[in-house]
């Protein structure tokens, strides 16, 4: 069986993170003699982009708390012909001396950290002055179709712990308390823009069969009967509503985009 990050990446980074990454590197373009932090990297999909867009970094360094997520990132990467730097390692605590990256991304990730100030502080400790940062945050519930009809499937079918797990990824959706605290932890010139992918699955039951059966609770999924999972999936298509063909998915998928200087 696949485990959780091998999930994560082969079935969520094409369809939601990839984008994501893509839009990150828009956003602050990295440039030949970067030496750039991917915080929060998960499996690794901005440094991977960061590595794909052709530029000449001096270091490329991915940081996340999970080991799981790490072996992917540092698998994933090697098979891409990549040479990063994969540390485990707390956001509120990073093991590298100031003033060292000029340019640090981080996607769907802030809304996790415990304390994002604390964290904001602390990549700003690692940043040379005038170093350039982009961070994308899901918005609210409401603009996110895929994540209401995932998390109100989960509530039905696994419980309202398991529907809280997808509603957590919309929890930090206040562009106002996002600005407030990249100030409070040092930044300037912060912007805050609400941004719209149009995201794309063509077998939207695979997607459902994947991104549920492989989220933190597939293992609750398991315990369900195949047919009563089976209806799980399919009322998490139905929820979809227009964004759902019968057979493939496009839907909005909204967040803010920050970026600002150290």
């Amino acid at each position: 069986m696949k485990t959780f990050a091998e999930n994560y990446d082969e079935v969520l980074v094409p369809v939601i993170f990839q984008p994501w990454a893509k839009e990150l590197i828009r956003a602050a373009p990295p440039w030949d003699g970067v030496n750039f932090l991917d915080l929060g990297c998960g499996t690794g999909a901005v440094t991977r982009e960061v590595a794909a867009s052709g530029v000449s970094a001096t270091g490329l360094t991915g940081v996340d708390m999970t080991a799981g997520m790490l072996d992917v990132a540092r698998k994933r990467g090697q098979e891409a012909g990549i040479s990063a730097n994969w540390v485990e390692a707390d956001a509120t605590s990073l093991p590298f001396p100031e003033n060292q990256f000029d340019l640090a991304y981080c996607q769907q990730a802030l809304q996790f950290f415990p304390d994002p100030v604390k964290a904001l502080t602390e990549l700003r400790r690692v940043l040379v002055d005038g170093a350039k940062v982009a961070f994308c945050v899901t918005t609210d519930l409401s603009e996110n179709p895929l994540l209401k009809s995932q998390s109100a499937a989960m509530d039905k079918y696994i419980g309202e712990a398991a529907g809280d797990s997808v509603r957590a990824i919309c929890s930090l959706s206040d562009g106002a308390q996002i600005r407030a605290y990249f100030r409070d932890a040092g930044f300037k010139s912060i912007n805050v823009e609400e941004v719209s992918l149009t995201l794309f699955h063509p077998d939207g039951y695979e997607y459902a069969a994947g991104a549920m059966g492989g989220m933190h609770t597939g293992d609750k999924l398991l315990e369900l009967s195949a047919e009563r999972r089976d209806e799980c999936f399919r009322e998490f298509l139905i929820g979809l509503g227009e964004y759902f063909d019968g057979k493939s998915m496009k839907f909005p998928h909204v967040s803010n985009v920050v970026t600002a200087l150290a």
